[in-house]
């Protein structure tokens, strides 16, 4: 007679899985379809600048893409499986791995051509600096 041994905590695991799936609430549009997971993303608004930080532990700076497109800023990029713990019935993976991308888009005034962005200790930085208003001005009608 064998006896089957079951995690208590793959059904939770599961359903953890499937609410990740769920289009998220609110007006968080930045969460691209057809990621395997999102980096949590903090964005911090400064006189000057706007300061993005992006967790992304495991993933090295020229394995993350990152570009300015039409005022939308896409950050890409794909964290590889890792072994597993593996033992008698069991299997835990509780770090999510594969393709990711975030998308962006910072409101009007900001300095695209100036974007800089690092990486260090796994959180991506990126820093959008603000352009300095433009004065208005009258523009002469040639006759």
């Amino acid at each position: 007679m064998a006896i089957m041994t079951r995690d208590p905590w793959s059904l939770l695991d599961q359903w953890n899985r499937e609410l990740n799936q769920l289009p998220s609430r609110g007006d968080d549009t930045s969460r691209v379809e057809g990621s395997d997971w999102t980096p949590a993303v903090d964005i911090k608004e400064e006189d000057d600048r706007f300061v993005l930080h992006a967790d992304i532990p495991g993933v090295s700076a020229d394995e993350i893409e990152l570009s300015m497109d039409q005022n939308v800023l896409t950050i890409k990029g794909e964290r590889k499986h890792e072994s597993t713990e593996s033992g008698q019935g069991f299997k835990r993976v509780e770090r999510s791995h594969g393709i990711f991308a975030r998308r962006f888009a910072p409101p009007e005034g900001v300095d695209a051509e100036h974007i800089s962005a690092s990486s260090k200790d796994g959180v991506l930085e990126v820093v959008i600096p603000k352009q300095e208003p433009q004065s208005p001005r009258r523009i002469s009608v040639q006759s």
